[in-house]
C-alpha cells in the first residue's frame, strides 16, 4: 500500500523509474565531468550529454513538477565541482526567464544551487549562492532558436545586479549551443568577476 508520502514525493528514479528511489546508482555512476567546447566559452563543464538518464531527470525537474529533484541535481553537481576548480565556492545560479520562473515555481537554478551548496558544506568545503544574474522579461523562449538567433535574444538582456564576486561558477541546466552560458560569464566579467567556471548538469552534443 502506498504512503502518502510516495504521493508528495514519487519513490522511482527519474532517470530509469526504478522504483523506491529519486536516483538511483546506476545513474549516479552515468555522471561524469565532460569539458563542452563552444565558440566564444572557455572553462565549461557538465556531467553528462544531454540524453538517457540526465535529460529524463532534467526534464522531470523542470517540466514535470518533481521539485525534490533540485537535491539530486544539486548532489550531483557538488560531486563534481572540486574537480572542475578549487574552493571556496561562489555558485552563481544561470537565470530564467521571469515568465518560465513563474510558469515553474522559481527560478529553478537557484533552487539547485543551494542544494549543491548544502551538499558541499556537508563535505566540508566552503560554498555560497550569490545569485547576481538576471534575464529581462523582454528576451524569448529560445527553445527553436539557432546559436545566432540566441546571442542575438540575450544581448543587453542578461546583466549582473548587486555585489559580483571575485571568482565564480555559473551553473546551468544545459549548454546547446552556449549563449546563455556565454551571456552569464560576458555579464559577470563586465561587472569585475575575474575568475569563471561553468557547469551544467548536461550538454548537447
Amino acid at each position: 500500500m502506498r504512503s502518502i508520502l510516495d504521493l508528495v514525493v514519487p519513490s522511482y528514479c527519474a532517470g530509469c523509474d526504478l522504483p523506491g528511489t529519486r536516483w538511483c546508482a546506476d545513474c549516479a555512476g552515468s555522471l561524469g565531468v565532460l569539458p563542452v567546447s563552444r565558440p566564444g566559452l572557455a572553462d565549461a563543464y557538465a556531467l553528462a550529454g544531454y540524453a538517457g538518464s540526465a535529460r529524463r531527470a532534467l526534464l522531470a525537474y523542470k517540466e514535470k513538477g518533481r521539485h525534490e529533484l533540485a537535491a539530486v541535481l544539486g548532489g550531483a553537481l557538488a560531486v563534481a565541482l572540486p574537480t572542475v576548480r578549487a574552493g571556496p565556492f561562489v555558485l552563481v545560479p544561470a537565470p530564467s526567464r521571469p515568465s518560465a520562473a513563474r510558469a515553474r515555481y522559481g527560478q529553478h537554478m537557484v533552487a539547485v544551487a543551494r542544494a549543491c551548496v548544502a551538499a558541499l558544506v556537508r563535505a566540508g568545503s566552503t560554498a555560497s549562492v550569490a545569485p547576481v544574474l538576471r534575464l529581462s522579461g523582454r528576451a524569448r523562449d529560445s527553445v527553436g532558436l539557432d546559436a545566432a538567433a540566441r546571442v542575438a535574444n540575450l544581448r543587453g538582456r542578461l546583466r549582473c545586479v548587486g555585489r559580483p564576486p571575485a571568482a565564480a561558477v555559473v551553473l546551468d541546466d544545459v549548454i546547446t549551443t552556449g549563449a546563455t552560458a556565454t551571456a552569464c560569464v560576458a555579464a559577470l566579467r563586465e561587472a569585475g568577476t575575474k575568475s569563471v567556471h561553468v557547469l551544467a548538469f548536461a550538454a548537447t552534443a
